[in-house]
Parts: structure tokens; C-alpha cells; sequence
């Protein structure tokens, strides 16, 4: 649960990394956008290596949802 908080306070000191952030709309479960650089902010910044430790790669479809929760809305519809 601390590891949360840390989570939490580190993108509330930098709002500006929530822009490489995708959050699933249904499961609200949230990672770093794949096609973000190498470096954010600069030559010596650490966001983006910051980001990578805190979070994993995350794709969302085109309606904002996870590749899990895309595939389980899929299904429900076929139904």
C-alpha cells in the first residue's frame, strides 16, 4: 500500500507526467504509454525512468479501455 501513495505523490509533484500516462476507463488500472521517449523534459531528467519504474507499458483501444477490459466488452457484445 505504500508503494501506492509513492505512486500517487510522485505524479501530484509532476502533473506534467500524467500526459505519458494512460488510465483503462473500466478497470481505471494505469501505465505508461508505449510510444513514450527515452527522455522526457530534458537531458538529465529522470521522469521518464521514474515512470518506468513506477508503472508498466499500457495500450488502450480507441474508447480508453485496456487490452483486457477491450476484449471482455468484445465478448459481452457478441453475446
Amino acid at each position: 500500500m505504500m508503494y501506492q501513495r509513492e505512486i500517487e505523490l510522485y505524479l501530484k509533484s509532476y502533473p506534467e507526467a500524467l500526459k505519458w500516462i494512460n488510465e483503462c476507463l473500466a478497470c481505471h488500472h494505469r501505465g505508461y504509454k508505449p510510444n513514450m521517449p527515452k527522455r522526457i523534459g530534458g537531458k538529465d531528467s529522470v521522469l521518464a525512468d521514474n515512470l518506468r519504474r513506477y508503472f508498466r507499458p499500457m495500450e488502450v483501444d480507441e474508447m480508453g479501455f485496456c487490452v483486457v477490459c477491450s476484449k471482455l466488452q468484445n465478448r459481452e457484445i457478441k453475446k
